[in-house]
């Protein structure tokens, strides 16, 4: 069982300016560095007797009373007042984050009285509980006073920051950029904590990606989640995908979106597995080419014996470690993409008016679909072809449709085209089983697919969809490479039997086993809190 632990410190301060109210000419000057109360954690995870997270940065009050600070207090000394606070500044930057909100005393608001203290107010009741507090200091670090006149306008300005570290898996771990944080985003009063946890075929460079390309997820709530109130942590509780749920994937990622998660291979993470002398088949004089069952395994880590001899790589065989299972979905390169990628143009979709019904995307191998991205269909044609751009070289060679149907009288006129430069362009020479198209291993960046002066209008997907590889989605379209592994230079003789050994670096979800997943956020008070 992985966690993920995250850890972020928090502080908060308030400057008070008094400005003249005819010249608008800086009187007086005052800071405050609050302390944050224990409120501010219940607030934010529904815990000391709060039922919901509460917008904890919504107020500001302020008072004209004195006494000793302390954490575990829920209001001020003596409150003078409270106002609805205005956000003026957001700054998402690593490794501090920080929101700035204001309110305005004007000249004619609490006219005789003397301001002392200052803090942010929840507004998880009529009560408004006080979440931070703090004293008016000058320049000096003296306690001071301010008198409220007429003639006087005050800003009272809190900022609250928080400053995530990057713990939790070192170098294995992907971390949600401060601007998609969701963690941030909750504490400055624009969101909910993450309550789910993903994991994906695919390797994203973000959270936030790995969620949207995800091929299993779990969801709890914050009533699920143990809140230890004087450690401030909070303990999601263990997320387990049973032996009946996704079967059928690879684990690449996992993690929790708009928070962090893990990327795979590290073996601190998930521990290698060694399989030894896994029947593969049997020789028969004459077939070469075999699937060693596996979608992954590691790099050079596997030993092919024929009749208990071990054979030599590159001698006796040749192995292609990344694609071992005949024809399993998400080894398609083009799987990872989706058709409103920048790299991706899958006819004219882009332009196609939207529907507002949640159509599928026909590209991406995951649930995606949005009313207001894709239209109910497009046009393919020889200047709207489909067209990927993979990045760099990708071996293909196969081709498919599923859920459309290729037009009867132009299926054997469909062409299949790659380039290295996207100028001049070759087609493969292919053969056809019904919609797949199979043709010689071929390594290009570009590929773009057509049929030559017609025009097909080709449907997308919405309802009543199969479940493929533990998948219910919209998929339509398949480029890349589908081969059995491994090669022998010569046939295995009929009858020989044929076993592979061979590690395991990415954990592969079958009915034989469980993946479970937690994790943990802790906070901090900072310096001056």
């Amino acid at each position: 069982m992985n966690k993920l632990e995250r850890h972020a410190v928090i502080h908060n301060r308030f400057d008070v300016i008094v400005q003249d109210t005819r010249t608008g000419k800086v009187k007086q000057t005052a800071t405050a560095y609050n302390i944050i109360l224990n409120r501010w954690f219940y607030c934010l995870t529904a815990s000391g007797g709060i039922s919901w997270e509460c917008y904890h940065l919504q107020n500001i009050s302020f008072g004209t009373g004195s006494g000793t600070l302390d954490v575990t207090r829920t209001s001020m000394f003596s409150q003078l007042g409270v106002k609805a606070a205005t956000a003026v500044d957001t700054v998402y930057d690593h490794p501090t984050s920080y929101v700035t909100k204001e309110i305005r005393l004007e000249a004619e608001e609490y006219n005789g009285s003397t301001i002392t203290e200052v803090g942010f107010q929840d507004s998880y009741s009529n009560n408004r509980y006080l979440v931070t507090h703090a004293f008016l200091k000058d320049s000096e670090g003296n306690q001071i006073a301010i008198a409220k006149t007429d003639s006087d306008v005050v800003i009272i300005r809190g900022t609250f920051y928080v400053t995530f570290t990057q713990g939790g898996f070192g170098t294995s771990g992907i971390y949600a950029p401060e601007s998609e944080n969701l963690i941030i985003s909750c504490i400055f009063g624009n969101n909910n904590l993450p309550m789910n946890v993903r994991f994906s075929g695919f390797i994203s460079d973000t959270p936030v990606k790995m969620g949207a390309r995800s091929h299993g997820t779990k969801t709890t709530t914050l009533a699920n989640c143990t809140k230890n109130t004087a450690a401030w942590q909070l303990d999601y509780p263990v997320f387990t995908w049973s032996d009946v749920e996704c079967n059928g994937q690879t684990v690449k990622q996992i993690g929790m979106p708009g928070f962090a998660a893990i990327s795979l291979p590290d073996s601190s993470i998930f521990t290698p597995i060694s399989i030894s002398h896994l029947s593969i088949g049997t020789g028969d004089g004459s077939t070469t080419e075999f699937d060693i069952g596996s979608p992954l395994f590691a790099p050079e880590s596997e030993a092919i014996y024929v009749d208990g001899v071990a054979l030599t790589r590159g001698t006796d065989y040749t192995v292609d470690p990344t694609n071992n299972m005949i024809d399993m979905r998400e080894n398609y390169w083009s799987a990872e993409f989706d058709a409103l990628s920048d790299n991706v143009e899958f006819g004219n979709l882009k332009t196609r008016t939207m529907t507002g019904t949640p159509y599928y995307d026909p590209i991406a191998w995951w649930a995606c679909t949005n009313a207001y991205h894709y239209p109910s269909s497009c046009i393919i044609s020889s200047t709207t072809p489909i067209w990927i751009d993979f990045g760099l070289a990708r071996d293909c060679n196969r081709m498919k449709f599923e859920l459309v149907t290729v037009p009867s009288t132009q299926i054997d006129n469909v062409v299949i085209e790659y380039s290295s430069d996207n100028v001049g362009w070759t087609a493969v020479s292919a053969t056809r089983s019904e919609q797949v198209w199979s043709f010689p291993l071929t390594s290009a960046r570009y590929w773009r697919v057509y049929i030559p002066s017609y025009t097909w209008t080709y449907a997308l997907q919405l309802s009543n969809l199969p479940v493929r590889d533990s998948q219910v989605t919209g998929t339509s379209f398949f480029l890349g490479k589908v081969t059995p592994g491994l090669k022998f230079l010569t046939a295995p003789a009929a009858g020989a039997a044929i076993q592979a050994s061979f590690t395991l670096n990415y954990p592969y979800k079958t009915a034989n086993n469980l993946l479970k997943f937690t994790a943990s956020l802790v906070f901090t008070r900072g310096e001056g809190s």
